[in-house]
């Protein structure tokens, strides 16, 4: 299994890869070439990213995932959506040289490398189990812009969830899950999907059980997304599915339907 950890930045995606690897030891972490090569090539990133940056970095989480095999148990922190996550971000935002050709390369690379991915695990901001802010190396902690960042993941994953997307290969993409809550809860979460060998669980029926059951519905109580307002979210996804892609593309030329996507846990 290869499971890719997804999400804006601080919202506990290192800790929640560290508490999998206790729960299921067969994993290992990726070898996140991305961070070497920021750091080494002082590349710049988040709200300061460029074509070279972006295109680097990309082409290292790619290169991390061929460097795997089939079979292999595989945790990466972070993978080709987040790049192109972000570099949606500063397309829209227009304060980088990032242009829709680029976009469009891509869309096409971070298509391909996740055909190898068999789950993408994503980790939203939501309400029930708010993270404290923690400045690292290279990470931008401006609310805002998380939020902002988080608003285009979870336009992805609406799509996604309904079976249409331009980002991901038609009837070969791996499903979104929602992780979330405490440290504990969200390897339980994750317990719904994994078996006690960490592959995936064979059949629905092993997943709902009475106390899966149980422990969903008190974790949903709890759930809520951090966007107050509904039109929010709705205006960031009709921005993702256009992608400024010219005027040539129309959002329906941009959907990729996908038999494997999983059904939202709301």
């Amino acid at each position: 299994m290869r499971i890719a950890i997804v999400g804006a930045a601080n919202q506990g995606k290192t800790t929640f890869i560290n508490d999998m690897i206790k729960e299921w030891p067969v994993y290992r972490r990726s070898n996140e070439s991305y961070r070497k090569a920021v750091k080494e090539l002082n590349l710049k990133v988040n709200r300061q990213g460029t074509k070279h940056s972006q295109r680097i970095i990309l082409d290292c989480l790619v290169d991390d995932i061929n460097q795997t095999r089939k079979g292999d148990h595989v945790l990466f922190d972070r993978c080709p959506l987040d790049n192109l996550v972000y570099s949606l971000w500063l397309h829209e935002k227009n304060v980088s040289d990032i242009d829709t050709d680029f976009i469009k390369e891509s869309i096409e690379k971070v298509k391909e490398s996740l055909r190898q991915i068999d789950i993408i695990f994503f980790i939203p901001i939501t309400k029930a189990a708010p993270v404290a802010m923690q400045a690292r190396d290279n990470r931008d902690i401006d609310k805002e812009y998380i939020v902002e960042i988080d608003n285009i993941f979870k336009a992805i994953e609406y799509q996604q969830q309904r079976g249409a997307s331009p980002f991901f290969v038609k009837d070969d993409a791996p499903p979104i899950i929602e992780i979330f809550g405490s440290p504990l809860e969200r390897t339980e979460m994750a317990k719904l999907y994994l078996n006690n060998t960490g592959d995936l669980v064979e059949t629905a029926s092993s997943v709902l059980t009475p106390e899966n059951l149980d422990m969903m519905e008190s974790l949903m109580q709890d759930q809520r997304y951090a966007i107050e307002d509904e039109s929010k979210l709705k205006d960031e996804k009709n921005k993702i599915i256009g992608a400024k892609l010219g005027d040539k593309l129309t959002p329906k030329d941009l959907y990729n339907p996908s038999k494997k996507s999983h059904k939202r846990l709301k």
